[in-house]
């Protein structure tokens, strides 16, 4: 198997913090797998101590280093490596603050599989919506928040294709799975945990996001969204 850890945007803010888990996930993952791998990083600035440093671990296989000024979907929308997906049957698309406590990745994919779910996330610790983190089986969501991802390089494309350079923080798209008819699931089972509080601009980031609606779909705002989709479309408790 070809697998590439996708990290979505290396950070300006608690870069030691953040380093750790990037670290911490990348040995999480050759443990878990008993293979190299390949990285992307997108970085917010410069960090040539970073690189090298990853440059030495011995089961990362190929790394793709893409810098650039600003927010998210600024980042790993505008990235050239975006190209070499294509060479890789799994992405682990992940935020930089998001650490592993307990995933297989191979279960992960055969349960992706099975159930034909495009877009698969662990049960997310300290997220901000409940929905990702209170239940124990695989729920089938119209709603999930970006925080880590296991995709196809086709899923992969298919999620850059809803984002949209505008909407830098990404607010709003995580409730239109549903509505993009995006099979998009949970295995609680498996846990991350989110470790830092979002920092968005909140009133920039709803403005975006309404643009976005009013251009994209039929809401004028996300908040009606919530009268047409619940955020769990099924539970699936025999999973395996």
């Amino acid at each position: 198997m070809k697998f590439l850890y996708y990290l979505a945007a290396f950070g300006n803010n608690d870069i030691p913090v953040k380093y750790d888990i990037l670290i911490h996930n990348l040995n999480y993952i050759y443990n878990n797998i008993k293979e190299k791998f390949s990285i992307v990083i997108n970085f917010y600035t410069i960090s040539n101590e970073i690189k090298d440093n990853i440059r030495k671990l011995d089961f990362i296989e190929n790394t793709y280093f893409y810098e650039k000024t600003g927010i998210l979907t600024e980042l790993f929308l505008t990235n050239p490596y975006n190209n070499e997906i294509h060479n890789y049957d799994y992405i682990l698309f992940t935020l930089d603050d998001v650490k592993i406590i307990n995933i297989d990745i191979l279960n992960m994919i055969e349960i992706k599989k099975k159930h034909k779910i495009q877009i698969l996330s662990p049960k997310i610790l300290n997220s901000t919506h409940p929905f990702m983190n209170v239940f124990n089986n695989l729920t089938i969501h119209n709603f999930l928040e970006v925080y880590m991802l296991l995709l196809s390089p086709l899923d992969f494309d298919t999620f850059c294709s809803i984002h949209t350079i505008e909407n830098k923080w990404m607010w709003g798209v995580d409730l239109l799975f549903g509505y993009y008819n995006i099979k998009a699931g949970v295995i609680n089972s498996y846990v991350v945990n989110h470790v830092f509080p979002s920092k968005t601009y909140r009133t920039d980031a709803a403005n975006m996001c309404n643009e976005y609606m009013r251009k994209y779909t039929k809401y004028t705002n996300y908040e009606q969204i919530p009268k047409d989709y619940y955020a769990i479309s099924q539970k699936i408790d025999n999973y395996i």
